[in-house]
């Protein structure tokens, strides 16, 4: 057995070659489990506490979402597809795509989250993009042309009789 000259917490000099090699194992491993435990809280914790990549939604819609997933898009009637440049307008089309923001945001923290946005967003997108969607009846710019921008329709309400939704009250 090989003695080695190690320094101990309290300055003094002692052990072998094996136990020094043990020391380092026994750090190793423990360092190897601060990280497991910082890496399972970051998973686990959502990422809570990490800034957003994207700052605001219109800057995700334009840099990741509308580049990283394009869609033929075009007059309606001619293509499967319809989007607004003015797509902030919809109230419909911003409610989905903070959405599927927030939830990009989310899974991109997470080591398989992206499957389960994916699935999220194979959802919205015929809703958002299809003919009844709620850019049904706007056109994008063609050849130079103006964009077309059409407020969609709001149903008509009508207001419930008086004590209609008295059923309703658990008090």
């Amino acid at each position: 057995m090989t003695s080695v000259e190690t320094s101990s917490p309290s300055g003094e000099v002692d052990g072998t070659t094996e136990d020094l090699a043990a020391q380092v194992a026994l750090l190793t491993r423990q360092v190897a489990e601060l990280q497991q435990v910082l890496a399972d809280r970051a998973v686990s914790g959502g990422g809570q506490g990490q800034p957003p990549l994207y700052a605001t939604v219109e800057e995700w819609v334009r840099d990741y979402l509308l580049p990283g997933f394009p869609r033929p898009v075009g007059e309606v009637g001619l293509v499967r597809w319809h989007w607004c440049e003015q797509w902030w307008r919809h109230d419909e089309a911003v409610t989905r795509l903070t959405a599927l923001w927030y939830g990009w945001e989310h899974a991109r923290l997470e080591m398989t989250g992206m499957l389960g946005w994916l699935r999220e967003l194979d959802h919205h997108l015929p809703m958002l993009l299809g003919p009844d969607g709620p850019f049904r009846s706007c056109a994008p710019g063609i050849d130079g042309s103006a964009a077309r921008h059409k407020a969609p329709t709001v149903a008509a309400f009508e207001q419930a009789p008086k004590q209609w939704w008295d059923w309703w009250d658990t008090k």
